[in-house]
């Protein structure tokens, strides 16, 4: 009886413990939703925001210092700009458009802005607002989740650098990184309170960012003997050729917000190592995407083939004069520490070869207005 009677007083305890946690949290969650300023939701976009972190780059390129300085402004951008009023260029991308692992000065927005200023004269600003892992889909949730929070951000110009992320066409919806990135919380990631503790976990490691830490890419040989692949999987035109479409619809979208915000836009292939002539053939890396197929491995070749049909849209889409074609353009391994990611002399050829043609278009008097 005595064990009966403990064992009932353990579970009424639970009970009103968990009632009690029940309503803390609910009141919680209805003050955090009163007073949510929309912030909240580029946490799930990725967007890192009053941020300083310290990473060691002298296992990926040579640099004149062994490490460099990462920034992210209140406003989750990366640049040099007094106020997000003065920027009249930004860029959007994925982690090849961020380049977390370059210092600021080496990165191809500084080099573009440099350019454009050499030309023009001081009072042009570039600024970054590419986040690791983005594609198209985090592209267009950036246009309605977060460029509207950033007050007087209103840019003449949108560079969208874009591709790499969209290439893979063994998914039909966001990246794997903004999959993770939106799955966080699980179940609850659509909860306020889901927010604040992605927000004190960033918080946090942010204690921890101006320590130097490794960076966590890695340069990669790109040996001759790793381009084994010489033909590509048996579905892969059926698969990347649907997959384009779908690139195709939301770009279109994000060339409609440009021109709904009272801005221009280019678009820029990217260049890309996974492929590369070998004895006189264009041969691939044998894996080139993190998911495989059913049945099938995907390649340097099948990435390749599916990039191109992207840029072909990007081509139709963004119209032959607003496009610069950097996959065709005269790249080096040195270029690259992996198989997308550019060193400074990469970025460096990428930022002149954007400013030269901004230059020579009508798009520098817009600027200049």
């Amino acid at each position: 009886m005595r064990s009966t009677s403990w064992t009932r007083s353990l579970a009424y305890l639970a009970i009103i413990w968990a009632v009690g946690l029940t309503i803390l949290l609910a009141g919680a969650e209805l003050v955090l939703r009163l007073t949510d300023d929309g912030w909240s939701r580029t946490l799930r976009l990725n967007v890192v925001r009053s941020r300083t972190y310290d990473y060691h780059v002298a296992h990926l390129y040579e640099w004149q210092t062994p490490t460099i300085r990462y920034v992210r402004d209140e406003y989750g951008l990366r640049d040099d700009c007094s106020s997000a009023g003065d920027i009249d260029i930004l860029t959007m991308g994925g982690s090849t458009t961020d380049q977390r692992f370059l210092a600021q000065q080496a990165t191809f927005q500084a080099v573009m802005q440099r350019e454009l200023v050499r030309v023009a004269g001081p009072g042009i600003c570039v600024s970054n607002a590419g986040v690791d892992g983005h594609s198209t889909h985090g592209h267009l949730r950036a246009f309605s989740d977060w460029f509207p929070l950033i007050p007087r951000l209103r840019p003449k110009l949108f560079v969208f650098s874009i591709g790499i992320n969209d290439a893979d066409f063994t998914r039909t919806g966001p990246s794997v990184l903004e999959d993770e990135i939106a799955g966080r919380a699980g179940a609850l990631k659509e909860l306020q309170i889901a927010q604040v503790g992605l927000w004190l976990r960033e918080t946090l490691s942010g204690l921890w960012g101006r320590r130097p830490v490794h960076a966590g890419q890695k340069e990669i040989a790109r040996r001759s003997s790793d381009y084994t692949q010489v033909r590509l999987a048996a579905d892969t035109a059926e698969r990347a050729a649907r997959n384009a479409e779908g690139f195709r619809l939301r770009l279109r979208r994000m060339l409609a917000y440009a021109r709904a915000n009272g801005a221009e836009a280019i678009c820029v292939t990217q260049p890309h190592r996974q492929v590369r002539t070998v004895d006189g053939k264009k041969r691939g890396i044998r894996f080139a995407f993190d998911a495989k197929g059913p049945g099938n491995t995907y390649g340097g070749l099948d990435y390749d083939y599916s990039l191109r049909l992207l840029y072909r849209v990007m081509r139709e889409e963004c119209g032959q004069s607003r496009l610069i074609d950097l996959y065709n353009a005269d790249f080096d391994n040195g270029d690259f520490y992996d198989y997308v990611h550019t060193t400074p002399s990469g970025a460096r050829k990428i930022g002149r070869e954007i400013a030269r043609s901004i230059t020579n278009s009508e798009l520098m008097n817009q600027l200049l207005e």
